[in-house]
C-alpha cells in the first residue's frame, strides 16, 4: 500500500465518470511538490467524501475534549493528534452531529 502526505488539495476535475483530485505536499525545503493523484468513482465520490468530513469531525472533536481536559487540569493544551481514529466514523457521525 502507498502513502501519500497531502498538505494541499490542487484541481479537482470530474471526467468519464471518475473524480481526479490532485494532491500537493511541503517538501523539507518547504517548497510544494505533487504528492499524488486521487481516482475517485463518481458513483463512489458522496460516500467517500461523507466518511472524511465524519473523521474529520470526529478528531475536533477529541482534539477539543483534550484541550478541555487539560485546561480543567491546568496544564497547557494538548499537541494535536496527527491521525484521525481507525474506526468508521460514519455512525459516529450522526452521534457527534446530534449531540453538538
Amino acid at each position: 500500500m502507498n502513502v501519500t502526505l497531502i498538505d494541499r488539495i490542487g484541481a479537482v476535475v470530474l471526467q468519464n465518470g471518475i473524480m481526479r483530485v490532485d494532491c500537493f505536499a511541503a517538501g523539507p525545503n518547504g517548497q510544494e511538490t505533487p504528492s499524488g493523484r486521487l481516482l475517485i468513482p463518481a458513483t463512489q465520490a458522496s460516500a467517500i467524501l461523507q466518511a472524511l468530513v465524519g473523521a474529520a469531525q470526529e478528531l475536533d472533536r477529541r482534539l477539543r475534549e483534550q484541550g478541555q481536559q487539560a485546561t480543567a487540569a491546568g496544564a497547557a493544551p494538548a499537541a494535536p493528534a496527527t491521525e484521525a481514529s481507525d474506526k468508521p466514523a460514519r455512525g459516529k457521525d450522526k452521534k457527534a452531529r446530534a449531540e453538538g
